[in-house]
């Protein structure tokens, strides 16, 4: 276990401090997983970067159910498959409400992104920490 808490420090380590503490700044987080225990882990990495809330949604059914939150969501993460048009529906809403979105797949066709959502940060399932922050700092970015 403490293999794992090593790496966990030390990709937490590449976020520099200042950004770590201000990146989310407290706002409330949206995680769109099928998977409890990836959720979980999303959410822990989420907590080294000053995320306020977390909203949890196993699916679009139950993220649309959350739309009145939606003006308040820092950032969104959400499970993505191939040709999946509900969640693309989904992240185009989320988009649209100014929400600032990062998609994870397990589907390594998909490495290069999605191209109905181009602009969108993708991460490939499992995500080392370092590389999920760098996807939240491009869609934080991307939104301003």
């Amino acid at each position: 276990m403490s293999n794992l808490n090593d790496s966990v420090a030390a990709a937490t380590a590449k976020v520099p401090k200042r950004l770590r503490k201000t990146m989310l700044n407290g706002r409330p987080a949206l995680i769109v997983e099928e998977e409890f225990l990836i959720a979980l882990d999303i959410q822990r990495m989420l907590e080294n970067l000053d995320v306020g809330q977390t909203l949890f949604a196993r699916n679009t059914a139950e993220a649309e159910q959350l739309r009145a939150r939606w003006p308040d969501i820092g950032l969104a993460i959400i499970e993505i498959h191939l040709d999946d048009v509900e969640t693309t529906r989904l992240a185009e809403g989320l988009t649209a409400a100014g929400v600032p979105v990062v998609l994870t797949t397990a589907d390594i066709a998909v490495r290069r992104g999605f191209s109905t959502l181009p602009d969108l940060p993708v991460v490939i399932k499992p995500m080392p920490e370092e590389i999920m922050a760098s996807a939240i700092r491009q869609a934080l970015a991307a939104r301003g």
